[in-house]
């Protein structure tokens, strides 16, 4: 009889214990420094991409019939087409012509790519997702939805919005 007291006694105590409540875990960032470098990056950055906003809305609206995208694009379809519209996953073959505001050629080509694969910058990636097959169209594509702070190789310049004239081929 004595071991079956001793046992409910154990198994009340072990009751009591098991439901006291834990103290409360830290968050695991609790204790991490914020990168005063980086936080100050990143609000020069959004002030240089709210200043070229403003630039390109200028310049957009002085060209005549663009549209600003959802995204921050500007955009006109010169040519409607009548194919299918562009969407993720579809291969899409076009033909370009990249130029600086001031009408500077920087290229100009063919190029095949599969739309969702980030395989071009994502102006014209978004901007190509608003077409349809066979149509024409201009992109104004701010720096940071095109080549971004670093450019691109000797083409592009650091902080360089472009424009791509595109007629989309299939």
């Amino acid at each position: 009889m004595r071991k079956i007291g001793i046992l409910i006694v154990l198994i009340s105590l072990f009751g009591l214990i098991s439901c006291i409540k834990q103290a409360p875990q830290l968050p695991s960032n609790k204790g991490i420094e914020i990168d005063t470098k980086s936080a100050s990056l990143l609000i020069i950055n959004k002030n240089l991409a709210k200043r070229e906003d403003i630039n390109l809305s200028n310049f957009a609206a002085k060209k005549g019939g663009f549209k600003k995208s959802d995204v921050g694009f500007w955009y006109k379809i010169e040519r409607r087409g009548s194919g299918t519209l562009i969407k993720d996953s579809i291969e899409c073959k076009f033909e370009y012509k990249m130029t600086l505001l001031n009408g500077k050629q920087l290229d100009l080509g063919e190029k095949q790519i599969v739309i969702g694969r980030k395989q071009t910058i994502l102006g014209l990636e978004e901007g190509l997702k608003l077409m349809y097959k066979g149509e024409s169209g201009t992109f104004i594509i701010p720096w940071y939805l095109g080549y971004g702070m670093k450019g691109f190789e000797q083409i592009v310049p650091p902080y360089t919005s472009i424009i791509y004239t595109i007629k989309v081929l299939n």
